[in-house]
């Protein structure tokens, strides 16, 4: 009988449980100073990079799609060299924004971590050849000037290759080297939950439109050029990149599982 009592007596109660649920500290995120510093870095490296090429894009475009491109270069010299060194800036920003993330990301799988890596350097040295070829046009343009602009000649010939090898470069070429990167990135984001599921979607399927319409432009599918019939399909990426996984980086942050913490 006595058991039967102290039995009754040490058995919780439905009120004992509900306070002890009351009382149980909500899980939060716990992050140490050098993951905050990569997210915060990352999240403006992205923005960087969008004040970096958009602007470049309105310098370079009208001169270099221009007619008479060769000769409207050299006299706009000031602009094209701003142009180049803001994508320049761009290019080395997306591969930092890779580096940064690559501290993090190692911890959940390596493999996929370095393969965006990887993609983001092959990505901006691809950009700087591209780079290379915008400053080779201001000579030739200046000797293009210098011959009094002669038409059907190897100037031309020449002025036309290198436009091609830049928008091969910073166009045609490294879309589909983004789009992959942008996917390996994103579906980590996916798998691991380290942002809302809403943002890491939108950016799974913004990269895949990047990669599938880079690839459609090498045949001549899609106009992949600034301004042509692809360009819609940049725009989830564009939302993504600009507003929807910097200001989350800045405001939230990633959220690293424990069981990967160090």
């Amino acid at each position: 009988m006595t058991n039967t009592k102290q039995t009754a007596v040490n058995r919780p109660t439905a009120n004992d449980h509900t306070r002890a649920t009351a009382q149980a500290p909500k899980s939060k995120r716990i992050v140490d100073a050098r993951q905050r510093r990569a997210e915060i870095v990352i999240a403006s490296l992205f923005l960087l990079t969008a004040a970096a090429s958009i602007p470049a894009a309105f310098l370079l475009d009208p001169i270099l799609n221009a007619p008479d491109y060769l000769g409207r270069v050299f006299p706009n010299k000031g602009a094209v060299e701003l142009g180049a060194l803001l994508w320049s800036i761009n290019n080395i920003g997306i591969v930092f924004i890779a580096v940064f993330a690559f501290g993090l990301l190692r911890k959940l799988d390596q493999a996929l971590a370095v393969g965006y890596l990887a993609c983001r350097i092959i990505e901006g040295t691809i950009q700087m050849v591209g780079i290379i070829a915008t400053f080779l046009l201001i000579p030739l343009s200046h000797e293009f000037i210098t011959a009094g602009t002669p038409q059907s000649s190897w100037f031309v010939t020449i002025g036309d290759v290198l436009k091609d090898a830049r928008f091969l470069a910073l166009t045609e070429v490294s879309l589909p080297i983004l789009g992959l990167g942008g996917l390996l990135f994103t579906w980590m984001l996916f798998r691991f939950r380290l942002v809302p599921r809403f943002i890491s979607v939108v950016g799974l399927i913004g990269y895949a439109l990047v990669f599938l319409g880079g690839i459609a432009g090498w045949f001549d599918l899609i106009d992949v050029a600034p301004g042509g019939n692809g360009t819609p399909l940049a725009i989830p990426v564009a939302v993504w990149e600009i507003i929807l996984l910097p200001f989350w980086l800045l405001f939230r942050g990633f959220r690293i599982p424990e069981t990967t913490t160090t």
